[in-house]
């Protein structure tokens, strides 16, 4: 018997099988994530994403063919998850433009609907990668080109389509390193493979059945990579009239992996960023923001390596990115009020745009400790990787952080939580600190009573260049902090072993003040002891690097850590301020 049209009945159900097939091996996709990055979640994206047009799917069997089609991508396109579903989205989108007004189609038609999704795909990304799913698709929809003309029955037609499949699938490794070096093809083009599959094998049968893959057949590939960029942000937006090559040059500059998918007036954009919140501005500069989502990848790439202890920081810990993933630790994040609109910090506002905002002196910015619900979902997403773990927070004598998170842990018995009575990247050093003691056989109750000791012995000082933020924040007066800015007085404050702001002394100029700082340290700190520094900054400047040129030569050091600091510091200590901190190693 052979098949020589293909109308909407046939290819409703066809599509039913193919999205069955990626539903029951999305646990073998997500163990051969690599790329862009290995967030182990490729087969969840898939199935998600097809499973928003089951729905139109069963209930469009009166629909024509052309109609069930666009239905579908427009339904996937709200649903589109991840890189591989926002093309996977666009590839239908594609395909059902080349399907219009069709109740029924040839295999020429369809492949000149699958070369048209095709292109679509390739002209929505900014850089094409091969190896990837977007090459399947293309050698596919090619080598349907080129045999639907002597090929007019489906049933042979999409069987050889399927065997060209499966064979470019198995080169993905060729094309792409990270592929060939973990042995595994690529996740999202093995879907494609699968769709396919299903719905060859409805083709063929009449049947729709379920896979059954060995779970020995493939291996979790779990890899430890620098995520560039650490968010995955996707939106859905409606917009007359995009151009869409205008809007992938502005949002090109923010990340990576950029894919603008849709047609008609409703668009999604998916894109992995460091700033989502500029992502979204610029997108409702362009319509209306119908659907938008972020996911953090570092969080994604960590989550399935469950651990038995780990550690948690607030967002004032200042800790650099590369630190975070690397030592797996969440950090609960603080909000920012600006014009009266809350931001969460190192989310929805970055450092620069903060000192932009601070410099210009227009804008009314405050800060607040973490909400419930931030933490709560913080706690949570640490559990889901280890055991136990332990919350180290800033001073409780400069925050009300550390009570909000007390409230929120204690209804968790393996939460541990420290008050590190510091600040800035004093907490990351202790939080460093207490996953060092874990690994070295210390108990929890052993590694509080250790950071207890560590924290007395420590020293953080830092200075000023200007003391108009202390004044907007009510830390002195307005009188005072007047005179000192007339004389140019710049002050050197502590953070004393309670955790409290100390004011140690002044100097006059910011050349004497740095100066202070090197003397205090090498008044305070053992020249034969080892140490774990840290320097943060708010605007680079000469004193910085000259503060780590002196620590290196002055000073054993074990570590040192030089970071700028993130946007709740910022605020109070202003552009130009930098501090010392240094923890004895023993």
């Amino acid at each position: 018997m052979e098949l020589r049209r293909l109308r909407g009945k046939e290819l409703r159900k066809a599509l039913l099988a193919g999205i069955i097939k990626v539903q029951d091996l999305k646990d073998e996709l997500n163990k051969i994530n690599i790329f862009p990055v290995p967030d182990g979640d490729t087969g969840t994206n898939l199935a998600e994403t097809l499973a928003g047009g089951v729905k139109i799917l069963i209930e469009s069997s009166s629909l024509k063919l052309c109609e069930i089609v666009r239905r579908f991508a427009e339904a996937i396109l709200f649903t589109a998850k991840g890189n591989s579903g926002t093309i996977l989205s666009q590839f239908f989108t594609g395909f059902a433009e080349a399907l219009k007004g069709k109740e029924s189609i040839t295999t020429s038609e369809f492949a000149e609907a699958l070369k048209h999704a095709t292109d679509t795909v390739y002209d929505s990304l900014e850089k094409p990668v091969e190896g990837t799913i977007i090459t399947v698709m293309r050698e596919v929809a090619e080598y349907a080109v080129e045999i639907s003309e002597r090929e007019r029955d489906f049933i042979k037609f999409l069987r050889l389509l399927l065997n060209k499949a499966e064979k470019s699938l198995a080169k993905t490794p060729d094309l792409l390193p990270k592929l060939k070096e973990k042995g595994v093809v690529d996740s999202g083009a093995f879907g494609f493979v699968l769709i396919l599959k299903g719905i060859v094998e409805y083709i063929d049968t009449g049947k729709i059945e379920l896979s059954k893959v060995p779970s020995k057949e493939t291996h979790k590939i779990i890899e430890e990579e620098h995520i560039e960029h650490r968010y995955c942000t996707e939106a859905v937006i409606k917009s007359e009239g995009l151009d869409k090559k205008k809007l992938a040059l502005i949002l090109g500059a923010l990340g990576s992996s950029l894919l603008i998918a849709g047609a008609g007036g409703l668009f999604k954009i998916h894109i992995h960023t460091n700033w989502p919140h500029k992502v979204f501005e610029a997108l409702k500069e362009k319509g209306t923001i119908l659907k938008q989502k972020i996911d953090d990848m570092i969080e994604m790439n960590l989550k399935a390596r469950k651990k038995k202890f780990g550690v948690v920081v607030d967002s004032t810990a200042d800790i650099p990115l590369d630190i975070a993933q690397e030592f797996g630790i969440n950090i609960i994040p603080l909000q920012l009020i600006m014009n009266g609109k809350t931001y969460l910090e190192g989310i929805d506002i970055d450092k620069k745009q903060v000192l932009e905002l601070l410099v210009e002196g227009k804008t009314r910015l405050s800060t607040s400790q973490p909400d419930p619900i931030s933490i709560e979902r913080t706690i949570k997403e640490a559990l889901s990787k280890h055991e136990k773990i332990m919350i180290v927070t800033l001073s409780s004598q400069l925050s009300g952080t550390f009570n909000a998170v007390r409230i929120v842990a204690s209804k968790y018995p393996n939460v541990y939580l420290f008050d590190g009575k510091m600040a800035s990247l004093g907490t990351t050093l202790l939080a460093l600190r207490a996953l060092e003691k874990f690994e070295e056989g210390y108990d929890i109750e052993n590694i509080l009573e250790y950071l207890r000791k560590v924290q007395k012995k420590s020293l953080f000082i830092l200075t000023l260049k200007t003391v108009k933020y202390l004044m907007k924040s009510g830390r002195i007066s307005n009188l005072k902090g007047g005179i000192a800015e007339l004389m140019q007085i710049k002050p050197i404050i502590a953070v004393n072993s309670e955790g409290k702001l100390e004011n140690i002394g002044t100097a006059l100029g910011e050349e004497k003040a740095f100066k202070k700082i090197v003397k205090i340290a090498k008044e305070r700190l053992n020249p034969f002891q080892t140490y774990d520094f840290g320097i943060a900054y708010v605007g680079k400047s000469e004193f910085v690097e000259r503060l780590e040129a002196f620590v290196r030569s002055e000073f054993s050091v074990r570590k040192l850590i030089v970071n700028e600091a993130g946007p709740l510091l910022s605020l109070h200590v202003g552009p130009g301020a930098y501090g010392l901190v240094a923890l004895p190693v023993f």
